[in-house]
């Protein structure tokens, strides 16, 4: 699959609603493994992705920043909040297999504010794009 279907597909993904979630699973492969690492948690079949994200008990609402990968491996970057809670930041790593993600890797982190010694050398980031 060359580039931009593969863009295609992931932006997809990423436009349908978080609410519709078979027309959202449409992305996996029947055989994919959807990963939280930090929880040392795997979900392993489509259709156990699909009923880990319908009976989720939390409102939520993700905005991407942004995509970067090539043939079978993209990265995404974005902003995801539970219930309208404080953003988190998350990378996400699809890898791709006959057109379809066989395997999602998901890494969350909370923002911070940065300490006042440092300030001399960075600049704010208001975007993530």
């Amino acid at each position: 699959m060359d580039e931009a279907a593969t863009r295609a597909i992931i932006k997809d993904f990423f436009d349908t609603p978080v609410e519709d979630v078979v027309r959202s699973s449409e992305i996996y492969a029947d055989d994919a493994v959807l990963e939280f690492p930090q929880g040392k948690e795997r979900i392993r079949g489509k259709a156990n992705i699909i009923a880990f994200r319908s009976a989720y008990p939390a409102r939520v609402s993700i905005e991407l920043h942004r995509t970067i990968g090539r043939q079978d491996l993209w990265v995404n970057e974005f902003t995801i909040r539970y219930d309208g809670a404080n953003p988190l930041n998350v990378v996400d790593i699809m890898e791709f297999r006959d057109g379809k993600v066989a395997r999602q890797r998901l890494y969350y982190g909370e923002p911070w504010e940065p300490p006042e010694w440092r300030a001399r050398w960075v600049e704010p980031m208001e975007d993530l794009t």
